[in-house]
Order: structure tokens, then C-alpha cells, then sequence
């Protein structure tokens, strides 16, 4: 297999370049409304923390990846997505070993979890709903400047995994110690709060500036409504347009052939 062959498979598997980033391909939960995609995630939320039973926590977990991978997400996303969570599932089951001993074990387990599960609902959400179908099932059922609010606090999730990603990196060069494996270490907790979650709380407080000055500058609230830009919409316009030129090409060409038989009939009549 050849470096060409191998960059293309790596780049097919390897589909992601950061957690929760929205993927352009046509699937079965792509073609869901927005609307339809939160109500189905609220009920998954319900069913995921109400399990108790390892075979209902089960059903509940092949539900789940059956919706994930139904999307035509792949294993290289679910890695993206759900590793930081495997950090909180070392400390749940860490903490309720402490306290309640093996009998602690199973609690824990379950704990951690529901909360991966809590969680996929919104992760799936992302990526694959465009901003413009979010905007637009939002819309229908409350204002918009709520509508907006939800959708920067869908849409900034990404936007913050990939800053988590790019702070820890530079921390870890400067001889933090933020990788998973010394995370483990509670001696690593200090450079976990002061390395990465207090630049990435500053960084979250300048990108909410940013973005507010940007709706600002736009106009965002002064009328009472507001259009969407639709990439569906767009293209069936086109479509149309196309269909209209096309029969005004056609209408014009008749309009030519008889105008030429017109003259041709003209001309033998002359002769």
C-alpha cells in the first residue's frame, strides 16, 4: 500500500479534527429536524439517568450507540468525544471504591455511566445539525434572542473542546502535567486547575466578549424578527432558476424556428 493510500485512509478513519465538530455527510440523523432531535435527546437523557439494573444500563448503552453510529459517526469521533470523560470515570469509581469499598464498584460504574450517556444526545446534536436548521427549529417554539442564546451555548461546545486540545498541548511543552496518565495522580490536579481551567475559563470570557460585540455590530435585536441564511433553500431556488432557464431557452428557440420557417416561406413566395 502506498503513502498516498495510506494518508487517504487515515484521513477517512481519522474524521475529526476536534470533539463534537459538526460533519458534513447525508445519514438518518442528519435528515432528522432539529426539533425532532432534541425532543429524542431529552427522552434518551430520561431513560439514561432512571436506569438502575446492569441489564437496563444495557439497553440503554446499545440504544445509545446505535443512534451515535447511526450518524455515520466512527470509532476515531467517539474517541474524540468521549475521552475526556474517561478522566471522571477513574475518579467516580476511584471515590465510591474509598468510600463503600467492592461493594462501591457497581454504583460507580453506573454513575459514570449515565453521565457519558446524559451527554451523547447533545454530542450527536452537534454534529449533525447546521446552524441554520438549529436556528430554524428554535425559532418556531420561542424567541429568538432565547433561540440564539441556546444555539451559542450548543455551538461554542466545540469551539472550547478544541481550545481545551490547543491549551493542553502548550502546557504539557511547557512540563505541565496534563496527559491522561498523570492525571491520575491527584499531585497532577494543581496543574490541571492552574495550567489548563483557569486559561480556558479567561479564553471562554474573551470569546463571549467577541461574540457579543459581533451580534452587536450586525444589528442582532433591533427587529423584532430575523431572516436565516438556508443552504436547502438555496439550493432548490437554484433549482428552480435553472428549470425557468431552461424553459426560456427552449420557449426562445421555437419562437426562432418560426420565425425561420416564417421567412423561409416569405422568401419562396417572393421567387
Amino acid at each position: 500500500m502506498g503513502k498516498a493510500d495510506l494518508q487517504k485512509r487515515s484521513k477517512k478513519v481519522r474524521s475529526s479534527d476536534y470533539a463534537c465538530q459538526f460533519r458534513e455527510i447525508d445519514s438518518p440523523v442528519h435528515r432528522i429536524g432539529a426539533g425532532w432531535k432534541l425532543l429524542l435527546g431529552m427522552a434518551f437523557c430520561a431513560a439514561a439517568i432512571s436506569v438502575r439494573e446492569p441489564w437496563s444500563v444495557g439497553v440503554v448503552v446499545l440504544i445509545g450507540a446505535v443512534y451515535y453510529f447511526a450518524a455515520r459517526l466512527t470509532l476515531w469521533d467517539l474517541w474524540r468525544d468521549v475521552r475526556f470523560f474517561l478522566i471522571q470515570m477513574a475518579l467516580i469509581i476511584g471515590l465510591y471504591l474509598f468510600k463503600h469499598g467492592m461493594a462501591g464498584l457497581w454504583p460507580g460504574t453506573r454513575t459514570s455511566i449515565q453521565i457519558v450517556l446524559f451527554f451523547v444526545p447533545g454530542i450527536v446534536f452537534l454534529r449533525t445539525t447546521q446552524t441554520s436548521q438549529l436556528m430554524r427549529g428554535l425559532r418556531k417554539i420561542m424567541p429568538y434572542r432565547l433561540a440564539f442564546l441556546i444555539f451559542i451555548c450548543f455551538r461554542f461546545v466545540p469551539v472550547f473542546a478544541r481550545d481545551i486540545r490547543e491549551i493542553a498541548m502548550a502546557q504539557r511543552i511547557r512540563g505541565a502535567r496534563l496527559s491522561p496518565r498523570e492525571l491520575l495522580n491527584p499531585r497532577s490536579w494543581r496543574d490541571l486547575f492552574h495550567c489548563l481551567m483557569i486559561p480556558l475559563i479567561i479564553r471562554a470570557l474573551k470569546t463571549a466578549d467577541e461574540a457579543s460585540l459581533s451580534a452587536e455590530a450586525r444589528g442582532f435585536g433591533l427587529r423584532p424578527e430575523r431572516t436565516y441564511y438556508d443552504p436547502e433553500g438555496v439550493r432548490i431556488q437554484n433549482t428552480e432558476v435553472r428549470s425557468q432557464n431552461t424553459e426560456v431557452r427552449s420557449q426562445n428557440t421555437e419562437v426562432r424556428m418560426k420565425r425561420q420557417k416564417t421567412e423561409r416561406k416569405q422568401h419562396s413566395e417572393a421567387t
